[in-house]
């Protein structure tokens, strides 16, 4: 599978991001925003928005819980928090925590399947200390055994977290068996024998092997000036090494073979439902129509979802429904909380009811004659949501800088056009069509959990 380069074109790259979904005119695009690529392979992409004094950088690493083997699974997370935590060659940890409060700067990462991300959000007179600051942490990293220790036990704590959280145990169920034998398969707060047992040698050899220039981008979106910001950026990482690299390539995730079914108990008073199925991946045309699909079934104050519950008199007292897109597949997980009574017929409605989903109607104009007074427009509705929650992204630089970041990593696609447009072309056939690919599917995971029984 080939990379596209980032292209100095940066109207088409901001008209072509997940959560850029407005346009804006030719003009301002060239104007207040820039891409390029430095020397030693690091790409970079500026964004001017004055709206407030801030300038928000985030830095993505192609580096995930995909890049791990069973012998290296919970590694990336390690490395996330280490880098956030626990010092380099410079300054401990401690030293970089204070710094960044004295600025007065919002310092995050995450870890995900595909990419790690690590951002600062900061007042824009401090921008110069942010990406400094960007660069030691990253590329000056010190291992220490001791703070190595410490903070396994801090990754252990969450995994046990994850364990005693019912929404994101049943999420992490579904992937760790939407995607056999694929190294999506993996979860990405890792394996408990693999943390507990990690080296600072395993770690920085690791480390070596990703955090390199040409495999990581840039974006800094905020209140600075084009010309400025490009001289700082090529000022402070513009002598990192320019080192030969090639990204590891993965084959796309296939369809589930065959329905799986897991079924717990925890120690909880509700119980909950969870069904997964695979989906769009991140560059897949299918993303627009799935985006709209899981606004109507999962969203607003009329999910779709909750029809075939309530005419079985079957109340839900919470509902999560997600579509994620990562470069080689994705997923579509659904999780119900309801009375532990109804468990298995709101399993059997819901998989029913699924099925099928290439047959319902989800505009008004798919109803005739007087019944069409009565009919809810799901679409409109949703498209609506969907659009709203847009601008809102727009406002936010670091949403802004966090997709861009996502983007010129992961982008595939020669022109993406933009965001709004797509879902607006959007109409129920391509719904239907798109809901019989992916939400009639054969086969599914289904986890089921339940209250502990009394013995």
């Amino acid at each position: 599978m080939k990379r596209l380069r980032i292209r100095g074109l940066s109207a088409i790259i901001l008209a072509g991001i997940l959560l850029l979904t407005g346009t804006l005119n030719s003009q301002e695009e060239a104007e207040n925003s820039k891409s390029f690529v430095l020397d030693n392979g690091l790409k970079v992409f500026l964004y001017e928005k004055k709206t407030l004094p801030l300038v928000n950088c985030v830095f993505a690493v192609n580096m995930g819980s995909k890049d791990e083997t069973e012998t290296s699974s919970g590694l990336v997370h390690i490395l996330e928090h280490c880098i956030l935590f626990r010092g380099t060659r410079q300054h401990s940890g401690e030293e970089i925590a204070r710094d960044m409060r004295r600025h007065g700067a919002y310092f995050n990462a995450h870890t995900g399947r595909d990419l790690s991300t690590f951002e600062i959000t900061i007042p824009s007179d401090h921008s110069d200390f942010a990406l400094r600051s960007l660069k030691e942490i990253l590329f000056e990293l010190e291992f220490d055994q001791d703070a190595l220790e410490e903070e396994k036990q801090v990754i252990l704590e969450e995994l046990n977290q994850l364990q005693d959280d019912p929404f994101r145990l049943a999420t992490s169920l579904l992937y760790q068996n939407l995607f056999p034998g694929h190294p999506y398969q993996r979860p990405i707060y890792g394996t408990r024998e693999i943390i507990e047992g990690a080296t600072v040698d395993q770690l920085s050899d690791f480390y070596g092997g990703f955090l390199i220039p040409s495999n990581c981008s840039l974006a800094v979106v905020g209140d600075f000036l084009i010309p400025d910001m490009e001289e700082k950026v090529k000022s402070v990482f513009g002598d990192l090494a320019d080192q030969d690299f090639t990204p590891s390539e993965f084959t796309p995730s296939g369809p589930l073979p065959k329905t799986v079914e897991i079924e717990r108990e925890m120690d909880v008073q509700v119980a909950y439902l969870a069904i997964g199925l695979t989906a769009a991946d991140y560059n897949s045309e299918d993303q627009y129509a799935l985006v709209v699909l899981t606004e109507i079934f999962g969203r607003g104050i009329n999910p779709m979802i909750y029809h075939p519950l309530s005419r079985n008199r079957i109340y839900p007292s919470g509902l999560r429904m997600g579509y994620s897109a990562h470069l080689y597949g994705g997923a579509v997980t659904i999780v119900v909380a309801l009375e532990p009574k109804h468990l298995k017929r709101a399993k059997r409605e819901l998989t029913k009811y699924l099925k099928q989903a290439r047959r319902l109607d989800y505009s008004s104009d798919d109803v005739f004659g007087e019944n069409q007074l009565y009919a809810m427009d799901f679409m409109e509705s949703a498209k609506n949501r969907i659009r709203f929650r847009g601008e809102q992204a727009r406002e936010q630089g670091l949403a802004i800088a966090m997709s861009l970041a996502r983007y010129m990593l992961l982008n595939e696609i020669a022109d993406r056009g933009d965001y709004l447009e797509h879902i607006a072309e959007i109409n129920t056939t391509d719904l239907r069509g798109t809901a019989g690919k992916y939400l009639c599917q054969k086969n599914c995971v289904i986890v089921t959990i339940e209250p502990k029984k009394k013995r």
